[in-house]
């Protein structure tokens, strides 16, 4: 399978390329061994090798370290005002809930980079901004620790046109493995999502291939073939995949669905003030409730929708829907009533 290590020394050496770029000032060797994971001494080879290939690098020793440099580098003639550096690091702290990932990785390179043309008043500034800007993420977020090879295999699957062979559990738990040729990546509630077409084989068609959404998390391996690649078709509906979804969910078999939701005038404000669907409709009623229309391609995350709003929401339409979420609630009742019946025929002490 694809790991990080196992790439050859040209890569490798393009990798510690990579790294100089765009630090004009230059950089620690031992920093860039450990942003492309080998040894210093390694990465001294390979900017040997890059001095041999014509690069002008600049190699030098610093208090003991060695240290490199690019000349030639430009700088950036970009001016960033403090309000536009306030703002990328507010993004830098959204990231934060994808630790463990090459996201967060290539944002915080983007601004080390960015404080290299800061003038010392502006680096002073940029410290205290990051104790200016709170992110607070939702309960639940993702772990994607150990998933750094699975989620590089997948990018670069992406930006190279490439199938991905993977193994995946379900939402029941159960390991499957196949072939994707993944065309996007979707971020839902602090959640990383891969879409693409399904393949039986690294060699099948991309064409009428059955499209899925698959969960980053749940991926145990992923293993980026180079010599597969593939092409999105031209009226592909990858656009289209999630288009009205009400989260990283495609169309179920009955729908689209006409919804219709009811909220108590408690919290009809609250539900009223924000944009929940591109399709939304908000009528209120007589009694200060409000009526929430929506068209959707799945039902499955509107059930979960009513139930966080417990006795506050009501489903009105399609029926379907109201029988779902009917039968939700009496299967969470039953919990408690089994509760409260176990502990009425338990011993008196």
């Amino acid at each position: 399978m694809y790991k990080r290590g196992d790439i050859g020394q040209v890569a490798r050496a393009l990798r510690v390329l990579g790294e100089l770029r765009g630090y004009k000032t230059g950089r620690w060797v031992n920093e860039i061994a450990a942003k492309v994971g080998a040894s210093e001494r390694t990465v001294r080879r390979d900017l040997g090798e890059l001095q041999d290939a014509g690069f002008d690098i600049e190699i030098t020793k610093r208090t003991n370290r060695v240290y490199a440099q690019l000349a030639g580098e430009q700088s950036s003639t970009v001016a960033i005002a403090k309000r536009e550096r306030f703002t990328l690091l507010a993004i830098r702290r959204v990231f934060d809930v994808f630790k463990h990932t090459p996201f967060l990785e290539d944002v915080a390179t983007v601004l080390e980079k960015l404080e290299q043309r800061m003038t010392t008043k502006e680096r002073t500034e940029h410290a205290a901004f990051g104790e200016q800007f709170v992110y607070m993420p939702d309960h639940g977020t993702k772990s994607y620790a150990g998933k750094e090879d699975v989620i590089d295999a997948i990018q670069d699957g992406i930006l190279q046109h490439r199938v991905v062979r993977y193994r995946y559990a379900d939402a029941k738990g159960h390991g499957r493995t196949g072939y994707l040729a993944p065309f996007r990546l979707a971020m839902y509630r602090h959640g990383l999502y891969v879409i693409g077409a399904r393949l039986k084989e690294p060699y099948s068609e991309v064409r009428g291939a059955s499209l899925g959404v698959f969960a980053i998390e749940r991926f145990s391996e992923a293993e980026y073939l180079k010599r597969h690649p593939f092409e999105i078709p031209e009226d592909s509906r990858v656009s289209d995949v999630l288009a009205g979804s009400f989260g990283p969910h495609l169309a179920d078999a009955t729908g689209p669905h006409e919804v219709i939701v009811e909220f108590s005038d408690e919290k009809a404000h609250l539900v009223s003030s924000r944009e929940w669907h591109p399709s939304q409709k908000v009528t209120t009623l007589n009694d200060g409730r409000i009526r929430i229309t929506l068209t959707v391609p799945s039902l499955a995350p509107i059930v979960s929708w009513i139930l966080e709003w417990g006795p506050h929401a009501r489903a009105v339409a399609p029926d379907l829907l109201v029988a779902q979420v009917a039968r939700e609630l009496r299967a969470a009742t039953a919990l408690y009533v089994t509760q409260r019946e176990a502990t009425n025929q338990s011993p008196q002490t």
